[in-house]
């Protein structure tokens, strides 16, 4: 089963699941210049128009991805059945989406067309292997930052809290996620990688050890 994976906060995941939809962001808010920069251009050819994205990980999950994407390492990251998500933005017009090609800007030519622009990053960042969803809508209003598109429960297969987070928390959390509709029985577990407890217990021993 493909999966993408959204890296997120934690009130961004508790609304995703609440509200049974993606929250598409305009890139003016993102944090790399460059990446905005490519969106915005891309918005310019169709001035009458407003573009917003949502961007997910098709790879395994890295500390860099916590770490930049999921509120400094402290939030969540939401897995998606790639089919299921996907087959939900059939026969939506204005919505695209693709895998992320990562380039050297010396390969940004001329003849490159603008409908690729929103599919382009610079190479340093392949690491991410990014999945990104797309929209160019009309009549949103200019001070809109987001463009949500409903999802079924289906397309959610399961959701981790970042490891950063005490039990206790985690515990609530799973607690608020399974009161949503749809979620009751969703799998939610803590995430081992920037706090992995075998890590800890083989140091544990390591040092009784010696």
């Amino acid at each position: 089963m493909p999966t993408l994976s959204r890296y997120t906060s934690i009130p961004a995941m508790l609304d995703t699941l609440a509200r049974r939809r993606i929250a598409l962001l305009d890139p003016s808010t993102w944090l790399d210049r460059n990446d905005r920069e490519m969106m915005l251009a891309y918005a310019a050819a169709a001035p009458q128009r407003r573009v917003f994205a949502y961007c997910m990980a098709e790879g395994r999950e890295a500390a860099h991805h916590w770490q930049v994407y999921a509120d400094g390492g402290r939030g969540a990251r939401i897995n998606f059945d790639q089919g299921r998500l996907l087959a939900a933005l059939e026969g939506r017009p204005e919505i695209r989406h693709d895998t992320v090609s990562y380039v050297q800007w010396r390969d940004l030519e001329a003849s490159l067309p603008s409908d690729r622009y929103p599919f382009i990053k610079r190479q340093v960042f392949s690491s991410e292997k990014e999945y990104r969803i797309v929209a160019t809508v009309t009549g949103e209003p200019s001070d809109s930052l987001s463009y949500d598109v409903p999802i079924p429960t289906n397309c959610i297969t399961s959701v981790y809290i970042s490891g950063e987070l005490p039990a206790a928390h985690f515990d609530t959390l799973e607690a608020l996620i399974h009161k949503n509709p749809g979620f009751e029985r969703l799998r939610v577990r803590h995430s081992g990688l920037l706090r992995s407890d075998k890590w800890a217990r083989a140091l544990a021993n390591l040092i009784s050890a010696t």
